[in-house]
């Protein structure tokens, strides 16, 4: 008979390797955004960490992020796909662009986020913070119609 900690072990790893592999996909598949206001962002790799330092690494969708999120620069806002059924949308109160990198931020429902999108890379990291609780991660983006 195979002992809890071996087991939870052996899951922890297999879920290391499947997360290492998807964030390296998805940089390898981000695309240049460079000149494009509209584009779709897909979070490979997610960090949960509490009040007292501890820290797990999840799939997205484990802790409610989209498998997919717009951003439209124009209309500031962020928003699930319609194919989600999610209907998710949250403003961003601030867009700076500086060389090439894309700085988003805001405030809603208690949380507070920011994201910085390479536009020549398309590679996207991203932070929310409530309190007690932050969640980071990483992804990669591609122009949307």
């Amino acid at each position: 008979m195979t002992s809890a900690p071996k087991v939870i072990m052996q899951r922890t790893g297999q879920l290391i390797v499947a997360l290492m592999l998807f964030a390296a996909f998805a940089a390898a598949t981000a695309d240049d955004i460079t000149g494009v206001n509209r584009f779709v962002c897909a979070p490979a790799q997610v960090t949960v960490c509490d009040e007292a330092g501890a820290c797990v690494s999840v799939l997205p969708w484990e802790v409610n992020v989209p498998r997919f999120l717009v951003f439209d620069l124009k209309k500031k806002r962020i928003a699930t796909t319609e194919a989600s059924g999610e209907n998710r949308v949250t403003p961003i109160q601030s867009v700076i662009e500086a060389e090439d990198a894309i700085y988003l931020q805001g405030v809603e429902g208690g949380r507070a986020f920011s994201f910085v999108i390479s536009r020549s890379t398309g590679f996207m990291s991203a932070a929310v913070a409530r309190e007690y609780l932050t969640v980071t991660g990483f992804g990669a983006c591609t122009p949307s119609k």
